[in-house]
């Protein structure tokens, strides 16, 4: 995966913090969420999102950066919920 050769954060770093978020909030980061865990810009994480989205790692909503999907976890209600930890996680 892509490195930001200015701030030497890959792909894979903002990655596992998205599921890593999502994992503990039960929903995706935004981007100045993002931007701010690794001290880059917003428009550093917009260009990762494009990226990991490119790749078929997170889905985002149309015509934004926010993210809609990062396997298995979905942003929006779906039929397919699990509850852990008195968590509950939308699924695709």
């Amino acid at each position: 995966m892509k490195a930001s050769r200015k701030h030497g954060i890959s792909d894979l770093d903002i990655r596992h913090f998205i599921y890593t978020t999502f994992a503990g909030s039960c929903r995706p980061p935004t981007t100045h969420e993002t931007a701010g865990n690794f001290g880059i810009s917003i428009a550093a994480v917009e260009n990762a999102y494009e990226r990991l989205a490119a790749a078929h790692h997170i889905a985002l909503a149309p015509g934004s950066h926010a993210i809609w999907m990062a396997h298995p976890f979905s942003a929006l209600p779906t039929n397919f919920a699990a509850e852990a930890e008195h968590k509950k996680y939308w699924g695709n």
